[in-house]
């Protein structure tokens, strides 16, 4: 077999090459990072997400400010979190849709043929994920306390307070732990519909009547505590400036409840996705 003699079969060959090279796991996140910019779904519920946590956040922070009653004037400046819960619905489809909008194209299979170790795919889609939600959980809670701290006067704190300025990266681990669970649903259900009806199920439905039976029966107020949309308040604000912990669960133990949330759906997916075809 003799070598290319021309230059272009030389740049084929080099092309070729470079093509055939090593799988690492450095590439496979670039590869995700690729997939997840250039998705509109990404933009446009990174959008929502983050009009939610602001406007709730510095709007209910500045209505606190100028009430008449002087224990929500007092909390008016750590009200700036208050949007997180909805937020965390919005960031809950937006990853659910990173995989499953795979399985629904059939995309998934020319992601595995490109990367056919499926701990990668897992490993590097869960990574962006968490980074890219972090990154909007602590944007937003940011944006939100510049925007309501000129408003509410006296009442403001500065970011110069570590514990207050633990709200900003509290919302972003807050956000990448919601991420993580609801990118857990999605490989285990392969469905869009699945996948954010059991994350917006859990984060938002079951709190309503929760909430109403934990007004007369203990059960269902500590229960309601283990719910991910009540414990991961926990990363959230992680200092307990705007939650006490003295119920059925102390701060840190909220906070393992919170990972629990995403750390065994994570182990579930990566079960089964490693045993099931695409």
């Amino acid at each position: 077999m003799t070598a290319p003699s021309t230059p272009g079969a030389a740049r084929r060959a080099t092309r070729a090459q470079r093509i055939n090279g090593k799988q690492t796991f450095g590439r496979a996140l670039r590869s995700e990072w690729l997939k997840l910019r250039t998705l509109r779904s990404t933009w446009v519920t990174s959008a929502i997400t983050m009009i939610i946590t602001v406007l709730f956040g510095a709007g209910i922070a500045i209505v606190f400010s100028r009430s008449s009653q002087s224990d929500l004037t007092a909390q008016a400046a750590d009200t700036i979190i208050a949007g997180t819960s909805f937020g965390q619905i919005a960031v809950a489809v937006l990853a659910a849709l990173i995989i499953t909008g795979e399985y629904a194209s059939g995309q998934i299979r020319s992601t595995l043929t490109a990367i056919p170790h499926r701990s990668q795919v897992l490993a590097a889609k869960a990574l962006v994920t968490a980074a890219f939600s972090f990154l909007l959980g602590a944007v937003s809670i940011l944006l939100a306390w510049a925007i309501s701290a000129p408003f509410i006067g006296d009442h403001a704190v500065s970011l110069t307070n570590a514990e207050y300025a633990g709200y900003i990266w509290g919302a972003g681990l807050g956000f990448a732990a919601i991420a993580l669970m609801s990118l857990a649903l999605g490989f285990i259900f392969r469905s869009t519909a699945g996948a954010i009806s059991l994350a917006v199920v859990l984060l938002f439905v079951i709190t309503i009547p929760l909430s109403l039976l934990s007004a007369r029966f203990e059960w269902a107020k500590n229960l309601a505590e283990l719910l991910p949309g009540n414990a991961v308040l926990a990363l959230t604000d992680p200092f307990s400036r705007a939650r006490s912990w003295s119920g059925f669960l102390d701060h840190w133990q909220a906070a393992l409840v919170a990972c629990a949330w995403f750390i065994i759906p994570m182990i579930i997916a990566y079960v089964i996705f490693s045993r099931r075809d695409a």
